[in-house]
């Protein structure tokens, strides 16, 4: 059962998460920010607070994740910069993390200001090859907990019947429109068969679970934090790294006044966020994960390949969540499916068109 706002301060107080003084003295304030399960962002006093998720059937999982980490934390390695685990009651399904007041999640943090500084960029790579390198060992012992797995989207071409009876009409219609294209199931059917399950993940990269948070006494964000442990798993190093890539192609293309159904590259000059203004952030991101994982330039270049392709996946996964209302495929979603095709059939092609980072590995 889920708690209603003052059962669940009464909760805190009982298991000792919060002080009285912060009721008694009005420095308390509950916000539901509800998305897949039921959460509730908890300030008590300045600079402190708490994250609170309830009745979610996969709170379980992330709380095995957040147990990872704690031991990573025991041993003196950091994996990543990840909110901590305050508690964890199986009975009631609730988990309680750590909340930094203040912090900004990267879409809010780029879209609002209209830049993407390359110092982002390098965080974002340091802290992913933080944790595929230091987490991963440690997963592999607790198999039990993370056994691997595939994205969903990597079978979007072909579903199973469980998966249509969720669809919406948009939904089967972009799922017939990916089935008709000879090299797009081609390419999807190359990176099942190469999938690994070889590092730990955080599976649900994008920017909305990446968070820029205030460091010192500026208040500057200048320190990075990866949020939501959901799907944290065994699996592609490629998949994370191709879908940080995706992430500012979606920003990009998204960005674009679409009327209809043409090829993205015609509507380049019309983008309120241009390419050429993430290139650097992209690079960026790529030397810095490149570097934290020790690789020589011709392994990186080959990585660098994967990862494009599995970024294309990433966008098919977007444009599929952009039709769940959708009684048809909106000529957004026409483009993300085109876009995706193209980085996915041609990855080197795009590595050096779209994202200008072939060859920063060296």
């Amino acid at each position: 059962m889920v708690l209603a706002l003052p059962e669940l301060t009464a909760y805190l107080l009982d298991r000792r998460f919060m002080h009285p003084d912060a009721v008694l003295d009005g420095r308390l304030s509950l916000a539901d920010t509800s998305r897949r399960n039921h959460n509730v962002l908890v300030s008590a006093e300045p600079g402190v607070g708490l994250f609170v998720k309830q009745g979610g059937a996969s709170l379980a999982h992330e709380a095995a994740v957040y147990r990872l980490f704690g031991a990573l934390r025991r041993a003196g390695v950091i994996a990543a910069a990840v909110p901590r685990d305050v508690g964890f009651d199986p009975e009631r399904g609730i988990l309680v993390l750590e909340s930094v007041p203040g912090a900004l999640d990267l879409t809010a943090y780029h879209t609002g200001s209209g830049r993407f500084p390359a110092t982002v960029g390098n965080r974002l790579g340091s802290a992913l090859a933080d944790l595929h390198v230091s987490a991963t060992i440690e997963a592999r012992v607790r198999q039990a907990e993370f056994t691997g797995r595939m994205p969903w989207a990597l079978a979007l071409d072909r579903p199973g019947l469980g998966f249509y009876r969720e669809m919406s009409n948009g939904g089967v219609e972009l799922v017939r429109m990916l089935q008709s294209s000879p090299r797009l199931r081609a390419a999807l059917a190359e990176l099942r068969a190469e999938w690994r399950s070889d590092t730990f993940l955080h599976h649900d990269l994008k920017w909305d679970n990446c968070l820029m948070v205030p460091a010192g006494v500026s208040g500057r964000r200048t320190r990075l934090m990866l949020v939501d442990w959901e799907f944290g798993d065994l699996g592609d190093a490629a998949w994370d790294t191709g879908s940080a890539f995706g992430a500012y192609l979606g920003c990009w293309l998204g960005s674009i006044p679409v009327t209809g159904g043409e090829e993205p590259g015609r509507y380049l000059d019309l983008a309120a966020f241009p390419l050429a203004r993430m290139r650097a952030a992209m690079a960026a991101f790529w030397r810095s994960y490149v570097a934290g994982r020790g690789w020589d330039a011709a392994t990186a270049d080959a990585e660098l390949v994967r990862a494009v392709r599995y970024s294309g996946v990433r966008l098919l996964q977007t444009a599929y969540e952009r039709t769940q209302r959708a009684a048809r495929v909106p000529a957004t979603v026409v483009c993300l499916a085109q876009l995706a095709e193209n980085v996915m059939v041609r990855p080197e092609e795009a590595a050096v068109r779209l994202l200008g980072v072939l060859g920063e590995g060296r």
